[in-house]
């Protein structure tokens, strides 16, 4: 799995030597795999790697309980960490958005306030982006909207995503190394949960490989949306007309 992310990380250009990277650590499966996988690359790239785990006290116990392992889990690897608690609720009855936009925001905004001017690794998977452009496509959407979650966006990476969730749960259990599962994550009630627990399978029963042709169309759709936009603005640029 790890040459995966290797892949990745030299393909999108993500990293640099020396580079300083802040993941955002959940306690769930793929946080915790990002974290194991950028320390093990973390000599050769000579890299500064700390976490920031962010309570954002929508959970009770439970979300104290994933601060906790967090904690230690970052003790243990002697790994910096910043815990910072969020208001989202409070948040969200002020702009009046959603729960899930609330936190969002509130997330990175410390992400960014954080991360002392570099990256920020983020622990979106494959079958996280699989999720993203179903749920655009069942809302309508346009060419963007299908290349679902940029593997970058300024200074913000996302190594794993092109890796899927079992490929994440197999390398922590070769580890050895145990994780935290957010239960409302099991819930059909929210739309992503639902395309993830109903939908996915049985798109995978009719194509056993569906992720992979999901990880195709969207480096696909890339390549256009980009050559779109650079030739959009080389056709905008020569059309200009300079005040002399």
């Amino acid at each position: 799995m790890l040459q995966g992310l290797y892949d990745t990380v030299r393909d999108y250009n993500m990293l640099k030597k020396g580079d300083k990277v802040l993941v955002g650590l959940s306690g769930g499966a793929d946080s915790v795999c990002l974290l194991l996988n950028l320390l093990e690359i973390s000599a050769e790239y000579e890299l500064f790697v700390s976490a920031i785990h962010l309570n954002h006290q929508l959970r009770g116990e439970e979300s104290d309980r994933d601060e906790r392992f967090c904690v230690e889990l970052c003790k243990r690897l002697d790994v910096p960490l910043t815990v910072n608690r969020l208001d989202v609720m409070s948040y969200a009855e002020e702009t009046g958005k959603s729960v899930e936009e609330a936190a969002r925001d509130l997330r990175y905004k410390a992400f960014d306030a954080y991360a002392c001017g570099g990256k920020i690794a983020t622990a979106h998977s494959l079958s996280d982006n699989a999720e993203t452009v179903l749920h655009n496509l069942t809302r309508g959407t346009g060419l963007k909207g299908l290349c679902g979650i940029p593997p970058v966006r300024g200074r913000i990476i996302r190594p794993l995503i092109n890796t899927i969730r079992e490929e994440i749960e197999e390398y922590l259990s070769v580890k050895g190394q145990n994780f935290v599962t957010d239960k409302t994550n099991l819930s059909t009630d929210y739309t992503r949960n639902k395309i993830r627990l109903e939908i996915i399978p049985k798109l995978k029963e009719i194509n056993p490989n569906f992720m992979g042709t999901i990880q195709k169309n969207v480096q696909s759709l890339e390549l256009e949306n980009n050559y779109i936009a650079i030739s959009t603005k080389e056709v905008y640029n020569s059309c200009r007309i300079s005040k002399s």
